[in-house]
Protein backbone atom coordinates (compact mmCIF):
# COMPACT_ATOMS: atom_id res chain seq x y z
CA UNK A 1 0.00 0.00 0.00
CA UNK A 2 1.16 3.17 -1.35
CA UNK A 3 2.15 6.23 2.11
CA UNK A 4 1.05 9.59 1.68
CA UNK A 5 4.24 11.50 -0.14
CA UNK A 6 5.40 8.36 -1.88
CA UNK A 7 5.84 9.24 -5.56
CA UNK A 8 2.88 7.13 -7.71
CA UNK A 9 5.05 5.04 -10.58
CA UNK A 10 2.55 4.25 -12.71
CA UNK A 11 0.75 5.31 -16.61
CA UNK A 12 -0.50 8.87 -16.35
CA UNK A 13 -3.47 10.14 -18.37
CA UNK A 14 -3.60 13.75 -19.42
CA UNK A 15 -6.92 15.10 -20.03
CA UNK A 16 -7.85 17.89 -22.75
CA UNK A 17 -7.66 21.29 -20.55
CA UNK A 18 -10.28 21.67 -17.81
CA UNK A 19 -11.65 17.77 -18.16
CA UNK A 20 -9.88 16.80 -15.44
CA UNK A 21 -11.47 19.35 -12.91
CA UNK A 22 -14.08 18.10 -14.42
CA UNK A 23 -13.88 14.48 -13.98
CA UNK A 24 -13.00 14.59 -10.80
CA UNK A 25 -15.87 17.59 -9.35
CA UNK A 26 -18.87 15.41 -11.14
CA UNK A 27 -17.63 12.30 -8.94
CA UNK A 28 -17.07 14.27 -5.90
CA UNK A 29 -20.79 15.91 -6.43
CA UNK A 30 -22.36 12.81 -6.94
CA UNK A 31 -20.54 10.56 -4.48
CA UNK A 32 -21.29 13.57 -1.92
CA UNK A 33 -18.00 12.40 -0.27
CA UNK A 34 -15.69 14.88 0.88
CA UNK A 35 -12.05 15.44 -0.22
CA UNK A 36 -10.45 13.29 2.49
CA UNK A 37 -13.02 10.82 1.79
CA UNK A 38 -12.22 10.57 -1.79
CA UNK A 39 -7.99 10.43 -0.41
CA UNK A 40 -8.34 8.09 2.22
CA UNK A 41 -10.28 5.49 -0.95
CA UNK A 42 -7.35 6.32 -3.10
CA UNK A 43 -4.82 6.29 0.07
CA UNK A 44 -3.29 9.58 -1.20
CA UNK A 45 -2.70 12.67 0.88
CA UNK A 46 -6.10 15.07 0.70
CA UNK A 47 -3.82 17.80 -1.16
CA UNK A 48 -2.88 15.43 -4.15
CA UNK A 49 -6.45 15.18 -5.38
CA UNK A 50 -7.68 18.96 -3.46
CA UNK A 51 -4.75 20.80 -5.55
CA UNK A 52 -2.63 18.66 -7.83
CA UNK A 53 -4.93 17.09 -9.48
CA UNK A 54 -8.46 18.71 -9.03
CA UNK A 55 -6.43 22.27 -10.01
CA UNK A 56 -4.47 20.41 -13.12
CA UNK A 57 -1.16 20.94 -11.91
CA UNK A 58 -0.31 17.53 -12.14
CA UNK A 59 -1.41 14.72 -14.32
CA UNK A 60 -3.63 11.25 -12.56
CA UNK A 61 -2.08 8.20 -12.19
CA UNK A 62 -3.99 5.80 -14.46
CA UNK A 63 -5.05 3.38 -11.83
CA UNK A 64 -6.10 6.02 -9.47
CA UNK A 65 -8.37 6.91 -12.04
CA UNK A 66 -9.95 4.39 -12.60
CA UNK A 67 -10.34 3.60 -9.12
CA UNK A 68 -11.68 7.00 -8.84
CA UNK A 69 -13.69 6.30 -11.74
CA UNK A 70 -15.22 3.32 -9.89
CA UNK A 71 -17.07 5.42 -6.78
CA UNK A 72 -19.12 7.23 -9.30
CA UNK A 73 -18.80 5.38 -12.99
CA UNK A 74 -20.94 8.49 -14.60
CA UNK A 75 -20.12 7.07 -18.52
CA UNK A 76 -18.75 3.94 -20.08
CA UNK A 77 -14.48 3.95 -19.30
CA UNK A 78 -13.74 3.36 -22.88
CA UNK A 79 -15.63 6.37 -24.16
CA UNK A 80 -14.26 8.35 -21.65
CA UNK A 81 -10.77 7.48 -22.04
CA UNK A 82 -11.32 8.37 -26.45
CA UNK A 83 -12.96 11.56 -25.70
CA UNK A 84 -12.07 13.28 -22.77
CA UNK A 85 -8.13 11.83 -22.50
CA UNK A 86 -5.37 13.52 -24.49
CA UNK A 87 -2.99 11.03 -24.20
CA UNK A 88 -1.93 7.92 -21.67
CA UNK A 89 1.57 9.14 -20.80
CA UNK A 90 4.35 6.78 -19.49
CA UNK A 91 5.15 5.73 -15.86
CA UNK A 92 8.21 8.79 -15.10
CA UNK A 93 7.06 10.60 -18.17
CA UNK A 94 8.23 13.58 -15.87
CA UNK A 95 12.09 12.83 -15.34
CA UNK A 96 12.30 11.39 -18.64
CA UNK A 97 11.35 14.67 -20.31
CA UNK A 98 13.29 16.20 -18.41
CA UNK A 99 16.54 13.79 -19.12
CA UNK A 100 16.85 13.09 -15.47
CA UNK A 101 17.85 16.56 -14.77
CA UNK A 102 14.83 17.99 -13.36
CA UNK A 103 15.92 18.83 -9.32
CA UNK A 104 16.42 22.46 -8.42
CA UNK A 105 19.76 23.09 -7.39
CA UNK A 106 19.39 25.47 -4.09
CA UNK A 107 21.46 27.23 -1.22
CA UNK A 108 21.78 25.08 1.45
CA UNK A 109 21.32 27.76 4.50
CA UNK A 110 23.41 27.73 7.87
CA UNK A 111 20.93 27.15 10.91
CA UNK A 112 20.68 30.40 12.16
CA UNK A 113 17.24 32.11 13.31
CA UNK A 114 15.45 32.52 9.64
CA UNK A 115 15.72 29.32 8.97
CA UNK A 116 14.96 28.13 12.69
CA UNK A 117 11.64 30.88 12.25
CA UNK A 118 10.85 29.45 8.77
CA UNK A 119 10.69 25.63 10.21
CA UNK A 120 8.39 26.65 13.17
CA UNK A 121 5.65 27.93 10.25
CA UNK A 122 6.74 24.79 8.41
CA UNK A 123 5.64 22.99 11.55
CA UNK A 124 2.55 24.87 12.34
CA UNK A 125 1.14 24.89 9.07
CA UNK A 126 3.03 23.39 6.47
CA UNK A 127 2.90 20.22 4.57
CA UNK A 128 5.27 18.01 3.08
CA UNK A 129 5.00 15.62 -0.16
CA UNK A 130 7.62 14.18 -1.70
CA UNK A 131 8.17 17.13 -4.04
CA UNK A 132 6.67 19.74 -2.45
CA UNK A 133 6.21 21.85 0.49
CA UNK A 134 3.29 23.14 0.98
CA UNK A 135 1.88 26.10 3.31
CA UNK A 136 -1.80 26.98 3.97
CA UNK A 137 -2.86 30.20 5.30
CA UNK A 138 -5.71 32.17 6.08
CA UNK A 139 -6.81 33.89 2.78
CA UNK A 140 -7.01 37.33 4.74
CA UNK A 141 -3.10 36.44 5.52
CA UNK A 142 -1.47 37.69 2.07
CA UNK A 143 1.52 39.96 3.64
CA UNK A 144 2.39 37.16 5.69
CA UNK A 145 2.46 34.44 2.51
CA UNK A 146 4.18 37.63 1.07
CA UNK A 147 7.20 37.38 3.86
CA UNK A 148 7.40 33.67 3.55
CA UNK A 149 7.57 33.84 -0.09
CA UNK A 150 10.66 36.09 0.72
CA UNK A 151 12.39 34.19 3.65
CA UNK A 152 12.17 30.77 1.03
CA UNK A 153 13.98 32.76 -1.62
CA UNK A 154 16.36 34.39 1.10
CA UNK A 155 17.07 31.12 2.86
CA UNK A 156 17.15 28.59 -0.46
CA UNK A 157 16.54 30.66 -3.51
CA UNK A 158 13.87 29.32 -4.39
CA UNK A 159 10.29 30.76 -5.92
CA UNK A 160 7.33 30.13 -4.41
CA UNK A 161 3.64 30.39 -5.65
CA UNK A 162 1.02 31.78 -3.92
CA UNK A 163 -3.09 30.97 -5.12
CA UNK A 164 -6.22 30.62 -3.55
CA UNK A 165 -7.23 27.26 -2.93
CA UNK A 166 -10.09 26.52 -5.53
CA UNK A 167 -11.67 24.26 -3.03
CA UNK A 168 -11.94 26.97 -0.31
CA UNK A 169 -12.08 30.44 -1.14
CA UNK A 170 -10.99 31.14 2.73
CA UNK A 171 -7.74 29.65 2.14
CA UNK A 172 -4.16 30.79 0.70
CA UNK A 173 -1.63 28.39 -0.14
CA UNK A 174 2.12 28.75 -0.60
CA UNK A 175 3.71 26.00 -3.27
CA UNK A 176 7.36 25.19 -3.86
CA UNK A 177 8.23 22.52 -5.99
CA UNK A 178 12.28 20.75 -4.57
CA UNK A 179 13.13 17.82 -3.84
CA UNK A 180 16.15 19.05 -2.05
CA UNK A 181 13.90 21.48 -0.15
CA UNK A 182 12.21 18.44 1.18
CA UNK A 183 15.25 16.34 2.53
CA UNK A 184 16.80 19.59 4.17
CA UNK A 185 13.63 19.74 6.23
CA UNK A 186 13.59 16.24 6.50
CA UNK A 187 16.75 16.35 8.18
CA UNK A 188 15.50 19.07 10.11
CA UNK A 189 12.87 17.29 12.26
CA UNK A 190 10.23 17.85 9.75
CA UNK A 191 8.24 14.79 7.84
CA UNK A 192 6.62 13.58 4.91
CA UNK A 193 3.06 13.38 4.82
CA UNK A 194 0.84 13.10 8.15
CA UNK A 195 2.99 15.01 10.97
CA UNK A 196 1.13 13.80 14.07
CA UNK A 197 1.30 10.13 12.98
CA UNK A 198 5.15 10.71 11.41
CA UNK A 199 5.93 12.58 14.80
CA UNK A 200 6.90 15.83 13.17
CA UNK A 201 9.18 18.00 15.29
CA UNK A 202 11.82 20.50 15.23
CA UNK A 203 15.56 20.02 15.35
CA UNK A 204 17.68 19.90 18.60
CA UNK A 205 19.89 23.11 17.39
CA UNK A 206 16.89 25.46 17.64
CA UNK A 207 16.72 24.89 21.46
CA UNK A 208 20.67 25.64 21.86
CA UNK A 209 20.36 29.47 21.70
CA UNK A 210 18.02 32.12 22.98
CA UNK A 211 17.89 33.59 19.21
CA UNK A 212 16.90 30.53 17.48
CA UNK A 213 14.38 29.10 20.25
CA UNK A 214 12.55 32.58 20.04
CA UNK A 215 12.63 32.55 16.10
CA UNK A 216 11.12 29.11 15.93
CA UNK A 217 8.58 29.91 18.38
CA UNK A 218 7.66 33.10 16.52
CA UNK A 219 6.63 30.96 13.53
CA UNK A 220 4.75 28.25 15.68
CA UNK A 221 3.00 31.81 16.95
CA UNK A 222 2.57 32.74 13.31
CA UNK A 223 0.59 29.41 12.43
CA UNK A 224 -0.56 27.55 15.45
CA UNK A 225 -1.15 30.59 17.94
CA UNK A 226 -2.50 33.98 18.41
CA UNK A 227 -3.43 36.80 20.95
CA UNK A 228 -6.61 36.88 22.59
CA UNK A 229 -9.01 38.59 24.37
CA UNK A 230 -8.87 36.65 28.19
CA UNK A 231 -12.09 37.36 29.20
CA UNK A 232 -14.34 40.79 28.12
CA UNK A 233 -14.49 43.84 29.95
CA UNK A 234 -11.20 43.01 31.97
CA UNK A 235 -8.34 44.22 29.46
CA UNK A 236 -6.39 41.82 29.59
CA UNK A 237 -4.84 39.48 26.83
CA UNK A 238 -3.24 35.66 26.50
CA UNK A 239 -0.60 34.17 23.98
CA UNK A 240 -2.39 30.96 23.41
CA UNK A 241 -1.09 28.05 20.93
CA UNK A 242 -3.53 25.16 19.87
CA UNK A 243 -2.28 22.13 18.12
CA UNK A 244 -3.46 18.58 17.24
CA UNK A 245 0.07 16.76 17.74
CA UNK A 246 1.56 16.05 21.12
CA UNK A 247 4.97 16.02 19.60
CA UNK A 248 4.40 19.84 18.36
CA UNK A 249 2.92 20.70 22.10
CA UNK A 250 5.78 19.42 23.51
CA UNK A 251 8.19 21.72 21.07
CA UNK A 252 6.00 24.53 21.85
CA UNK A 253 6.44 24.05 26.31
CA UNK A 254 9.98 23.47 25.99
CA UNK A 255 10.58 26.38 23.58
CA UNK A 256 8.52 28.17 26.36
CA UNK A 257 10.40 27.35 28.92
CA UNK A 258 14.21 27.74 27.30
CA UNK A 259 12.86 31.46 27.25
CA UNK A 260 11.52 31.69 31.11
CA UNK A 261 7.51 31.55 30.59
CA UNK A 262 5.02 29.99 32.70
CA UNK A 263 2.87 28.51 30.53
CA UNK A 264 -0.51 26.59 31.21
CA UNK A 265 -1.86 23.58 29.39
CA UNK A 266 -5.29 22.50 28.48
CA UNK A 267 -7.08 20.01 25.68
CA UNK A 268 -4.88 17.15 26.94
CA UNK A 269 -1.90 19.36 26.52
CA UNK A 270 -2.50 20.50 23.11
CA UNK A 271 -3.63 24.16 23.94
CA UNK A 272 -0.84 26.42 25.62
CA UNK A 273 -1.51 29.28 26.95
CA UNK A 274 0.72 32.25 28.33
CA UNK A 275 -1.69 34.12 30.61
CA UNK A 276 0.51 36.24 33.30
CA UNK A 277 0.09 39.89 31.69
CA UNK A 278 3.61 40.81 32.38
CA UNK A 279 4.80 37.49 30.42
CA UNK A 280 2.36 38.39 27.29
CA UNK A 281 4.05 41.69 27.05
CA UNK A 282 7.74 40.09 27.29
CA UNK A 283 6.70 37.97 24.51
CA UNK A 284 6.41 40.62 21.88
CA UNK A 285 9.65 42.36 22.92
CA UNK A 286 11.63 38.98 22.60
CA UNK A 287 9.54 36.81 20.09
CA UNK A 288 7.91 39.03 18.71
CA UNK A 289 5.18 38.24 15.29
CA UNK A 290 5.93 38.67 11.53
CA UNK A 291 2.09 37.98 11.06
CA UNK A 292 -0.28 41.29 10.66
CA UNK A 293 -2.99 39.94 12.27
CA UNK A 294 -0.76 39.21 15.59
CA UNK A 295 0.52 42.99 14.51
CA UNK A 296 -2.58 44.22 15.30
CA UNK A 297 -3.73 42.88 17.84
CA UNK A 298 -1.38 43.60 20.03
CA UNK A 299 -1.11 46.91 19.08
CA UNK A 300 -4.55 47.52 19.68
CA UNK A 301 -4.23 46.10 22.74
CA UNK A 302 -1.59 48.31 23.96
CA UNK A 303 -3.17 51.41 22.72
CA UNK A 304 -7.04 50.14 23.93
CA UNK A 305 -6.71 47.65 25.94
CA UNK A 306 -8.68 45.34 23.81
CA UNK A 307 -7.69 42.58 21.89
CA UNK A 308 -10.00 43.07 18.38
CA UNK A 309 -12.24 40.44 16.98
CA UNK A 310 -11.44 38.98 13.42
CA UNK A 311 -13.78 41.47 11.60
CA UNK A 312 -12.03 44.13 12.90
CA UNK A 313 -8.65 43.19 12.28
CA UNK A 314 -9.43 42.43 8.37
CA UNK A 315 -10.69 46.02 8.47
CA UNK A 316 -7.77 47.18 10.05
CA UNK A 317 -4.91 45.10 7.11
CA UNK A 318 -4.81 47.66 4.75
CA UNK A 319 -3.29 50.05 6.84
CA UNK A 320 -0.50 47.81 7.69
CA UNK A 321 -0.16 46.59 4.23
CA UNK A 322 3.05 45.86 2.81
CA UNK A 323 4.70 46.36 6.74
CA UNK A 324 8.76 45.33 5.92
CA UNK A 325 10.10 46.10 9.90
CA UNK A 326 9.42 42.01 10.16
CA UNK A 327 9.47 40.40 12.42
CA UNK A 328 7.74 42.98 14.82
CA UNK A 329 8.99 43.22 18.35
CA UNK A 330 8.30 45.98 21.24
CA UNK A 331 11.40 47.95 22.32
Amino acid sequence: MRGQGEYIIDKRLKFKKDLQKEFIATIKEHSKKTWNELAKILNIHPHTIQIDWYTEKRTIPLKKAKKLFLIYPFKDWDFLLKDWVEKELPPKWGQIKGGGKNKKQIKIPPSNTNLAEFLGCALGDGHLDKKEFTLSCDSTQKDYTLYIKKLIRELFDLDSKIFLNPCNKNNTLLDVYSVELIKILQKNGLKIGNKIKNKASLPNWVFKDIPSSCAALRGLFDTDGGIYEKQKGYNRAIIEFQTKSPYIAKNILKLLNILGFHASKGNKGLNIRIQDQKEVHYFFKIVGSSNIKNIIRYKRFLSEGIVPKRDKVIELMESYANCQNLPFKTK
